[in-house]
């Protein structure tokens, strides 16, 4: 008789819970960003010419800085819509004696 009873429970509370789950909306999913998010604006104003300095007080610090490497910086954005589509961007900077030589892998601008 016990074991009837426990089960009939168990039985009306999976009952229970998947008409719930049925009338309840889906959960809010956030947006996530990541990197360094650079704006077109900001992106017009690099040039080839500008000193680490200037570079920094532009577009902030790089999120790769390769240890190995110090002539190269590494800029990457990403943004994942909450409903799960991705944008992303990278941009890479060369440097020769502390001054920019070269911007390449513009790939993507985010417009903030």
């Amino acid at each position: 008789m016990k074991s009837i009873i426990v089960t009939c429970c168990i039985l009306f509370a999976s009952l229970f819970n998947t008409a719930c789950t049925s009338i309840l909306p889906d959960a809010h999913k956030i947006d996530i960003q990541q990197g360094n998010a650079i704006k077109s604006d900001e992106l017009k104003k690099l040039t080839v010419g500008m000193s680490k300095k200037q570079v920094l007080l532009l577009l902030g610090t790089p999120i790769i800085r390769d240890v190995f490497h110090d002539n190269r910086w590494d800029y990457v954005y990403t943004f994942k819509n909450g409903g799960g589509s991705t944008k992303s961007m990278r941009l890479t900077l060369y440097f020769k004696a502390s001054t920019l030589s070269e911007i390449d892998n513009v790939s993507y601008v985010p417009e903030m």
